[in-house]
C-alpha cells in the first residue's frame, strides 16, 4: 500500500490494518515459540548436518532469520501506526479549519442581520414619529382638553428617542 493510499484511509481502516498486523505478529511469535519447542524436544530432523556443530549453526541461522523477520514486522507496524497518527492529525486540523470558517461565516451573517434589523427598526420608529406628530397636530383641541383636565401630554421628539 502506498503512502498516498494510506493517507486516504479513515481512522477505523487504519486501526483495522494495525490490528491485523498485530495479529499477524502474534501468529509469528506463536510460530517462533512452536519452533523453539520443536527444537528443544529434538523433533527437527537434521538432514544435511554431518555434525552437532553444523546443526547448531543451522538452528542459529533459523533463529536469526526469525528474529530479523519479527524485527522487520515490528518496525513496519510502528511505521504504519505513526503514518496513521499523522494522517489523523491532518484530518483533524482540516476539520477544525472548516469549522472555524463556518463559525466566521455565521458570525458575519449574524452581524449583517443585526445591522439590517437596527436599520429597519430605526425606519419604523421614524415613520411612527411622523404619524404621531401628524396625529398630534391634527388634534390640537384634544391637547387643550387634556391640559384643561390636568394631563400634561408630550410626544417625545425623534432626537430624544435614538
Amino acid at each position: 500500500m502506498t503512502d498516498k493510499e494510506i493517507r486516504h484511509l479513515g481512522k477505523t481502516e487504519l486501526l483495522n490494518i494495525i490490528r491485523d498486523q498485530e495479529a499477524e505478529l502474534e501468529q509469528l511469535r506463536t510460530q517462533i515459540t512452536q519452533f523453539q519447542t520443536q527444537i528443544s524436544s529434538k523433533t527437527i530432523r537434521m538432514e544435511k548436518c554431518g555434525s552437532i556443530a553444523e546443526a547448531a549453526m543451522q538452528i542459529n541461522q533459523v533463529f536469526q532469520a526469525a528474529q530479523a523477520a519479527a524485527d522487520q514486522y515490528t518496525a513496519s507496524v510502528h511505521a504504519k501506526g505513526a503514518d496513521a497518527e499523522a494522517a489523523a492529525s491532518q484530518m483533524e486540523m482540516r476539520a477544525r479549519e472548516r469549522a472555524d470558517a463556518k463559525i466566521r461565516d455565521a458570525e458575519e451573517n449574524c452581524q449583517q442581520m443585526e445591522r439590517e434589523s437596527r436599520k429597519k427598526s430605526a425606519e419604523y420608529w421614524e415613520a411612527l414619529q411622523v404619524q404621531l406628530e401628524q396625529f398630534y397636530k391634527s388634534h390640537l383641541g384634544l391637547k387643550e382638553m387634556l391640559a384643561a383636565s390636568g394631563f400634561d401630554v408630550q410626544i417625545p421628539n425623534r432626537e430624544g428617542m435614538k
